[in-house]
């Protein structure tokens, strides 16, 4: 196991796993970025690859790791998202191995081109998680006021400053007037952070990856919060609007709930352009430009 230093933090246990477990004799490892505590490898066998996720039970993440290992585990087989190969928590170690998706994936790409192949994957995928995910069945899953309270907290963070500081606080306050949580509770299994960079397309197949943000309510959530990355691509808010129709989980939203999601959502990355990761930053950015765009078509709907 010498030849793999990627593997030393983990406990010789676990090193012995993954060295002699269904992959087959291991050709070579490749460490992955991620911004959890932890390790992500891309893990290359003879008979198989997976994408392998660990973290230490003291691990401030670990959270995080038993969420996505709680929802993984409940996704049906047609679920458009990666199996969930193999888990197991020893020796102080969360560890969590899936189907190689990530590698030769790529992020969805939103254009707007009409020859763009990727949107209408996007749009069926999100209408396949709706569909196949109700009701789900993580019994453990969180209910979705349990996200929406972290959004709420940032935003909270963000209307307590002075008017001159948040631009917009009117249309927020607008929005979030008429916000009932209640309208968002249902039985569906939520991936909870749906964007392109948790949307990977391979082989012409969309994969929902990182269900480290599961939680469960109404099936419009997810559409919800993935609407205004369209509008961050480059849609207009009516064309963004035309794109969310055909998904009915987005129809069976009320427009008042729907407004005040994105309210908070687009809160959420106002505070991220002023806490989150320096590189992040440029990106939440133009995310919380989009967001606002959305916020207001959504409004004079109503």
């Amino acid at each position: 196991m010498s030849d793999f230093p990627e593997l030393a933090r983990l406990p010789y246990t676990i090193r012995q796993l993954i060295v002699k477990g269904p992959t087959g004799p291991i050709d070579r490892i490749q460490p992955v970025s991620t911004s959890r505590h932890g390790l992500a490898l891309h893990v290359y066998g003879t008979r198989q690859a997976v994408f392998l996720r660990a973290t230490p039970m003291r691990s401030p993440d670990l959270l995080l790791y038993k969420r996505e290992r709680s929802a993984s585990l409940s996704l049906p087989l047609d679920a458009p998202a990666p199996r969930l190969l193999w888990t197991t928590a020893v020796d102080g170690w969360l560890v969590l191995a899936y189907e190689l998706i990530n590698d030769n994936a790529d992020h969805a790409f939103l254009s707007p081109d009409p020859e763009s192949l990727d949107v209408p994957l996007v749009l069926d995928a999100v209408q396949r998680l709706g569909k196949v995910l109700t009701p789900g069945t993580d019994e453990r899953a969180r209910p979705v006021f349990d996200l929406v309270t972290s959004m709420w907290a940032m935003a909270n963070h963000m209307l307590n400053k002075a008017p001159t500081v948040l631009r917009g606080r009117d249309l927020f306050e607008d929005a979030l007037h008429g916000f009932d949580l209640e309208a968002l509770q249902g039985d569906t299994l939520l991936h909870g952070n749906l964007s392109p960079r948790h949307l990977r397309i391979k082989d012409g197949q969309v994969y929902a990856v990182d269900w480290s943000q599961a939680c469960r309510g109404a099936a419009g959530v997810d559409p919800a919060l993935l609407a205004p990355h369209f509008v961050e691509a480059g849609y207009s808010p009516e064309h963004t609007e035309a794109l969310m129709a055909s998904i009915p989980a987005w129809n069976e939203l009320p427009a008042a709930q729907a407004a005040g999601l994105t309210a908070l959502w687009t809160l959420a990355r106002l505070y991220a352009v002023e806490h989150g990761h320096q590189v992040r930053r440029p990106e939440q950015t133009r995310l919380s430009d989009a967001g606002r765009a959305w916020l207001a078509h959504l409004l004079a709907r109503l």
